[in-house]
């Protein structure tokens, strides 16, 4: 990654840029790098020209999202310049696209920007709390005092908010018997958060929340995105509920 880093080379600090994110989020589109503060000020024509570039050095590849969205992706000779595992590269299958969209959504698209944590961040920035086999879906929202967060996709359109609300139960109980995230919840500074697509069934899913025992304990969000239902036919309809 160095060698994209040139400090008097802006094109160069673009690619790094979009490496970089394609790198956190597994894939990207048009809308979420402009959000990049390399890329604030430019066109979305600069952005595709630095796309180009990369897919010609073989570092990145593009695949439709959807019908009428593209997105790209790290190839696995990009993600050896990362020094990433090659699973974090190559098109994704159809769910791991919803679910990648949808926290690409909620933490870079929606009007509170978040980051997502990756494993290595967790172990150099919060060492007290890493531990083997940790679920990939933790955050940092930096608003206020700065809280951590760990989402959820839940991609069904219908029904099965019940098992839902007994994964969130779940990972509150867990987190509960981790002595760091333990201290972390009961100062305020640990949420929890589920995706969802449609607002009649986060409203659902929130009210289920709100009648569970260990709610006061901790912050649970259910947000709902339905930018995610054009994606939703090409799970072969099945009901999903990830990490």
């Amino acid at each position: 990654m160095s060698a994209f880093w040139p400090s008097d080379d802006p094109q160069a600090l673009g690619r790094a840029a979009v490496v970089e994110h394609l790198a956190r989020y597994r894939l990207g589109v048009i809308e979420s790098f402009r959000q990049l503060p390399v890329f604030t000020e430019q066109s979305p024509n600069t952005i595709r020209k630095i796309l180009r570039m990369l897919q010609r050095q073989s570092l990145i590849a593009s695949r439709w999202l959807h019908h009428s969205l593209q997105y790209w992706h790290l190839t696995e000779w990009g993600a050896g310049q990362c020094q990433l595992p090659t699973g974090r590269s190559g098109p994704l299958s159809e769910a791991a696209k919803l679910r990648a969209y949808a926290i690409l959504r909620f933490c870079c698209l929606s009007d509170r920007p978040r980051q997502r944590l990756n494993s290595d961040e967790l172990r150099a920035h919060f060492p007290e709390l890493h531990r083997p086999g940790m679920p990939p879906g933790y955050y940092f929202d930096p608003h206020g005092t700065g809280r951590m967060g760990l989402m959820r996709v839940d991609a069904g359109l219908h029904g099965r908010w019940d098992r839902v609300v007994q994964s969130v139960r779940d990972d509150l109980r867990e987190h509960l018997l981790h002595l760091g995230f333990r201290r972390l919840i009961l100062a305020g500074r640990f949420e929890f958060t589920v995706i969802t697509v449609l607002p009649h069934k986060a409203e659902r899913i929130r009210e289920s929340v709100a009648r569970m025992p260990e709610v006061h304990r901790t912050s649970i969000q259910v947000v709902a995105i339905p930018e995610l239902l054009p994606l939703i036919a090409s799970v072969f309809g099945k009901e999903v509920f990830t990490a």
